[in-house]
């Protein structure tokens, strides 16, 4: 018997690992190979996924050494493999890594160097400032400076303070009282009491420290890119939060998102992308700043977002337009999204009960009326009795924590 076209191997265990899964499952009937450390809710119970757990997978010696002997192992029976990072580091062990991954996987990353010319916030907008690309004013600080800066800052409370990389393994790996992912500071002795907690905590890297601007979770955007191995962007979508999370290690995670189109948002973020050569999956999250007029960058991911399977369920396979371009070698025409779609990651009651704007809410339980939306982890094909009732109390859970944890935003 001859050996199989391709497999995906994804790396990770979340919800972005398991709307990759259903991705290619949804496509191909093909069940993927999943490598993690551990097995977490999105991905349990699940028989669209083949799960390798390795402890410690997310340092990098324990990385090379495991995905070559998964991918000498697997190449035996699949003409070619495919590799599909769901978080930042394992992005960059890629990309550290390229003469490994590029001897077994068919698609592309891009170079370490390039990888670090945005690897943190501070270096983002950097080259943000190459391109002219607006973000908001920005202050970065070391350590040793963490408390000494709230009295030097160039804009006013409130701010927003986050680590350089809130998905590193130093922040990741941290623990202090009041850990969160992001901070809405709101005055100056609130934000010496989040410091003073955080430097008793492991983590050593720099803080970001911006200016808020202001506006409700649907004034966000985020937008999804897949660039072939050639470097030219094959498809660009984008979504509009009606609410986002609020778990303090999931602030800045989007609930739910609405489809979106900006053709200006396309065209710029399209020049930046081919102009540094950029391959792969890469996410923009971005907001407007309705004083300047204009939507200013917030962060890079060098994947696929965390809500990405919303690119899938709209219509926009993520998983097609990978193997189409790696495993197929077709070179496809640019596609702009454009649908009318609604992605879920919490109950429903959370829409009707917490997103303010009335257009975006209308809009919302228009789509919902007419069947036109999608939870990542629901999949009929992968719903056992199981599966299907632990994965209704994950999503219920979300009710209690919007009770106990939602803000305004203004």
């Amino acid at each position: 018997m001859g050996k199989k076209p391709f497999l995906p191997i994804i790396l990770g265990s979340d919800e972005n690992a398991y709307g990759m899964a259903r991705a290619f499952h949804e496509k191909y009937g093909i069940i993927s190979t999943l490598m993690c450390k551990a097995v977490y809710p999105a991905t349990k119970f699940s028989k669209i996924v083949d799960i390798i757990k390795i402890d410690n997978l997310d340092r990098e010696d324990v990385f090379a050494e495991n995905i070559q002997k998964i991918a000498e192992k697997k190449s035996k029976d699949y003409d070619k493999l495919i590799l599909v990072p769901c978080s930042d580091y394992y992005s960059e062990y890629a990309s550290k890594n390229r003469e490994i991954v590029e001897k077994y996987f068919c698609n592309r990353f891009i170079p370490y160097d390039l990888l670090q010319r945005f690897g943190t916030k501070e270096k983002f907008y950097r080259i943000c400032d190459e391109y002219d690309l607006a973000y908001p004013k920005t202050a970065v600080c070391e350590k040793k400076h963490r408390l000494d800066i709230s009295d030097s800052l160039p804009f006013d409370f409130p701010v927003m303070v986050k680590p350089d990389n809130s998905n590193s393994y130093d922040y990741l790996h941290s623990e202090f009282e009041g850990k969160k992912k992001v901070f809405f500071v709101w005055s100056r002795e609130e934000y010496d009491k989040i410091i003073t907690e955080m430097n008793k905590s492991s983590y050593e890297g720099n803080l970001i420290i911006q200016e808020y601007i202001s506006g409700d979770d649907t004034t966000v955007r985020t937008l999804n890119c897949y660039s072939d191995n050639k470097g030219k962007v094959k498809l660009m979508c984008l979504g509009q939060p009606a609410i986002e999370a609020y778990a303090p290690l999931e602030l800045g995670n989007y609930a739910a998102l609405l489809t979106d189109c900006s053709a200006e948002i396309f065209g710029k973020i399209k020049n930046f992308l081919e102009s540094i050569n950029y391959i792969g999956f890469s996410n923009f999250d971005m907001k407007f700043d309705k004083k300047s007029g204009e939507y200013k960058l917030l962060d890079i991911n060098p994947r696929q977002g965390r809500s990405s399977f919303f690119v899938t369920s709209a219509g926009y396979s993520l998983a097609e337009f990978l193997v189409e371009n790696c495993v197929f070698e077709k070179n496809l025409e640019t596609v702009y999204a454009n649908s009318d779609w609604l992605w879920l990651s919490v109950p429903k009651k959370i829409i009707y009960d917490y997103v303010k704007n009335p257009e975006v809410l209308e809009r919302a339980k228009r789509l919902i009326k007419e069947k036109k939306y999608a939870y990542t982890l629901l999949y009929k094909k992968d719903s056992g009795i199981k599966r299907y009732l632990y994965i209704k109390r994950y999503y219920n859970k979300r009710i209690k924590e919007y009770k106990k944890y939602f803000f305004e935003k203004t």
